[in-house]
């Protein structure tokens, strides 16, 4: 049985995770090749395709199934072409999973009837046994983890699939990618970097955090040495010196992270990384050792300089531990990158200047950059029932028809993602302030930049080009 695992095309404008092998679909693909199915992985996400190329690309290799894996970002580009391999071959089986479908996986089916079945939480053995009912007697009430229609058109949601406890049974093999047209380099280096992850989830319940409602605070850690053997592997055999860490919070396991930089330190491997965390999951020696074992770089998420709104995103720390951990970083010589949102639930000017105070006290220290954006509503988070039962965001809202945020072009977001707006919320003053009160900083210079080193084709270029006319417009 012949299956293909694709992403979906970017979003507008949405370059970000160009140039990295999307590693969900790389697991899924892995497991089902290890299950005996023919598997093909696409990606018109990296490579910048459009729907009808994307199309193109997937049934040339005649199909009996195709998955596909889109976020709340670019969800119309990944329906626009589930429509379109449907238009194509309406015999074609067609299922989805992800963050943002397994969120909104009865609306999916309900708006999208080219979706044949959606696969929640993670998928590998999900997705193995409902293409094994597909090529079977195509029952799939004994699924576990699909939302699915019955022979009669009726929605069918089966009881969800427990977590794999024990994620090193995965297997992932990289020649299902093409790792030659891959290239991202570690921000502010030269060297070329591929995602790998340590972990899986994150016990943390931020209200704002997608991955808090995907994973159910459940984290799950790999074998620290079977970690290290993945990254001297792909150093190896493909030449990779750099490395993102795709963990929600790496340094959740302190005696996770030291071994596995011991292990590196032990192999002399003598490479570069990049990781996400917590501020209040580290410490001098963690820190030290880290930098020690190749992290150059780092970024925590502060999200607020308001002690109250920290509070009510459920963020759990502290504006002083931000402070701590950014210069404890810095000390340990690594670059830092500090997240903050505005516009959060319930937050007022004074909340916003704690922020903005903040802000400015971490950009003073060497090495660190604080950086801000608007907040966005996610399906399944609390923040988005929060908004729904304050009547901020419409309580019937279909996730999965077209829709366009009013002040996208304010935030800088996708016209696609709602904004988090409330009543004192003005984003237009809100954006006002930021600006007056930290400048650009060169912010909108370095993005061009950055954005202009990833550009692989004319056609990226082109697509930058259109994207900056716009806001040079607005």
């Amino acid at each position: 049985m012949k299956i293909v695992l694709t992403t979906s095309p970017r979003a507008e404008g949405d370059m970000e995770r160009g140039g990295l092998p999307f590693l969900g679909i790389g697991y899924i693909a892995s497991w089902l090749e290890k299950h005996g199915y023919e598997v093909k992985i696409i990606d018109p996400h990296t490579f910048n395709w459009n729907i009808n190329k994307s199309v193109e690309e997937i049934l040339k290799h005649n199909p009996d199934a195709v998955g596909v894996a889109a976020t709340t970002n670019n969800r119309f580009k990944g329906i626009a072409l589930i429509k379109e391999l449907k238009k194509k071959n309406p015999h074609l089986f067609v299922f989805v999973g992800g963050p943002h479908f397994t969120m909104t996986a009865e609306n999916a089916l309900r708006v999208v009837p080219e979706i044949d079945a959606v696969v929640k939480g993670e998928g590998e053995i999900t997705s193995q046994e409902l293409l094994d009912a597909l090529k079977g007697d195509k029952n799939f009430s004994k699924v576990q983890g699909i939302f699915y229609r019955d022979k009669d058109g009726k929605i069918i949601e089966n009881p969800n699939r427990p977590f794999i406890q024990d994620i090193n049974i995965l297997p992932f093999n990289w020649k299902l990618f093409d790792l030659s047209k891959y290239y991202r380099p570690i921000d502010g280096t030269n060297i070329r970097a591929v995602g790998v992850m340590s972990s899986r989830g994150c016990p943390n319940f931020c209200a704002f955090c997608v991955s808090a409602a995907f994973w159910k605070a459940v984290l799950r850690l790999r074998d620290p040495i079977k970690f290290v053997d993945e990254v001297e592997f792909l150093k190896n055999t493909y030449g990779f010196e750099g490395f993102d860490f795709w963990d929600d919070t790496l340094t959740v396991s302190k005696e996770h992270v030291r071994a596995i930089c011991n292990e590196i330190l032990r192999r002399k491997l003598n490479i570069k990384w990049y990781a996400p965390t917590r501020v209040n999951t580290v410490d001098k020696e963690l820190l030290s050792l880290m930098n020690k074992a190749g992290c150059v770089r780092i970024s925590f998420g502060a999200e607020s300089g308001s002690p109250r709104i920290l509070k009510i995103v459920k963020k759990g720390i502290m504006p002083e531990q931000v402070t701590k951990a950014a210069q404890m970083a810095s000390d340990a010589g690594m670059k830092i990158i500090v997240n903050f949102m505005v516009n959060l639930p319930y937050e007022t000017f004074d909340d916003l200047k704690m922020t903005i105070d903040l802000m400015k006290k971490l950009n003073s220290i060497k090495n660190v950059t604080a950086a801000y954006g608007f907040s966005i509503i996610y399906p399944g988070t609390e923040m988005e029932l929060m908004a729904k039962n304050e009547g901020w965001f419409p309580g019937d809202f279909s996730w999965n028809e077209p829709y366009q945020s009013k002040k996208y072009k304010i935030a800088g977001v996708d016209t696609s993602l709602p904004l988090m707006e409330w009543p004192e919320a003005e984003i237009e003053k809100i954006k006002a302030i930021m600006t007056r009160e930290l400048g650009v900083r060169g912010g909108i210079v370095r993005k061009a930049i950055k954005k202009i080193k990833k550009i692989k084709s004319f056609s990226e270029f082109k697509e930058l080009l259109k994207t900056g006319i716009r806001y040079i417009k607005k």
